[in-house]
């Protein structure tokens, strides 16, 4: 407090006063003080003053409160490895826009990703925006999604011959959700490669025709339904299905193994990222989304998951650690394993940041 002022202090709120000042003629002894009674008085009033303006102000923060705890866990758990995931996941939906794959689907140019190999049994192709990944085993080829329906051979299909694949060995085509991003390209490797194409029972009915709509686009044929905890087996290979409901009725995270140097790690992808916690999308769906990142993070930790994917890798630094991976000299670790506790680090920080949004949406309903 500066020199010369005094403090009357109410509940929540804080009354500071300077003497005026007091004439040089001597005068000073003739200005009319205050008495103890009214100086009471004046608290009193001041203190309930104070209370009907901190009340509404209390309520504010305690409803801000549960956001700002969930964003400040996130931002903890994130630390600096997931710093830019903490960012993306508690952004607004205004905040991401253009960033989404709807905004930058024509961005030929500026979305193009050199096909990579990841470990000796998985690569990636796809784009900054959509990630397909080629799971290769004795038998043939597990592919994780399909991509955009008109990309299908510009993308996919060129980007598994410049590694080195045949798109003819494709056995399987799991779809993680009913989103044309997504099943589009399946059709195509049904009609040219005969590829089994297998989604979750739901979202097989969420993408079928609907008498009377004009399709879109054309999905894939009903083939092979996914189930939970079911794997999905190809040349001794297991992929296991998680039921991750929220972004679609019918959504899917995947748990698979991948090999380096006769070593074996688990990887996990949560195939099912709500990307933007729009406005329109009803609370309940948001909750759901929890639970299912929650159930997804469980089952990740039993199977010892400790290599992070996504198949819309706008936040997680994949392509990041995918440049470390090309100029990593012999001997190095695959920057592509995070570790068991760092994937489950990211799981939470994507729960945290969507609490945050619940929170947020609920005290302004």
């Amino acid at each position: 407090m500066p020199q010369g002022y005094s403090e009357l202090q109410g509940p929540g709120l804080v009354v500071s006063a300077r003497p005026g000042n007091q004439a040089a003629s001597g005068t000073a002894k003739q200005q009319t003080q205050t008495t103890g009674a009214d100086s009471d008085k004046v608290l009193l009033m001041i203190r309930y003053l104070s209370t009907l303006l901190v009340i509404p102000c209390c309520l504010l923060a305690q409803g801000n409160g549960d956001e700002l705890r969930h964003r400040e866990t996130a931002n903890r758990l994130a630390g600096t490895q997931w710093a830019a995931a903490a960012r993306y996941f508690c952004s607004s939906e205004e905040e991401v826009a253009a960033t989404l794959p709807s905004a930058t689907v024509k961005d030929v140019v500026g979305q193009y990703e050199e096909p990579t190999r990841l470990f000796d049994n998985l690569y990636f192709i796809g784009t900054k925006g959509v990630a397909t990944f080629a799971l290769t085993t004795p038998e043939g080829i597990i592919l994780i999604d399909a991509g955009y329906p008109d990309q299908v051979e510009t993308t996919l299909i060129a980007g598994m011959k410049k590694v080195g694949l045949n798109p003819a060995d494709i056995k399987y085509a799991i779809i993680t959700h009913g989103h044309v991003d997504h099943y589009g390209g399946a059709w195509f490797l049904q009609e040219h490669y005969g590829t089994h194409v297998a989604l979750s029972a739901v979202d097989w009915d969420l993408i079928a025709p609907k008498p009377g709509k004009k399709a879109e686009d054309t999905p894939p044929r009903r083939d092979v339904v996914a189930v939970e905890g079911k794997p999905i087996v190809l040349g001794g290979t297991e992929v296991i299905p998680v039921m991750t409901p929220g972004h679609t009725p019918g959504s899917m995270g995947l748990i698979f193994p991948v090999k380096e140097g006769g070593v074996t790690h688990m990887a996990g992808l949560f195939g099912s990222q709500i990307l933007s916690a729009g406005k329109r999308v009803p609370v309940e769906t948001f909750r759901e989304y929890v639970r299912s990142i929650n159930h997804f993070a469980e089952i990740s930790r039993e199977r010892k998951v400790d290599v992070e994917l996504q198949n819309h890798p706008l936040m997680d630094d994949l392509f990041v650690r995918m440049a470390a991976l090309r100029s990593r000299k012999p001997g190095e670790p695959n920057p592509m394993v995070v570790g068991a506790a760092a994937y489950g680090n990211y799981l939470n920080v994507m729960s945290e940041c969507m609490e945050a949004h619940i929170s947020q949406r609920e005290v302004k309903q």
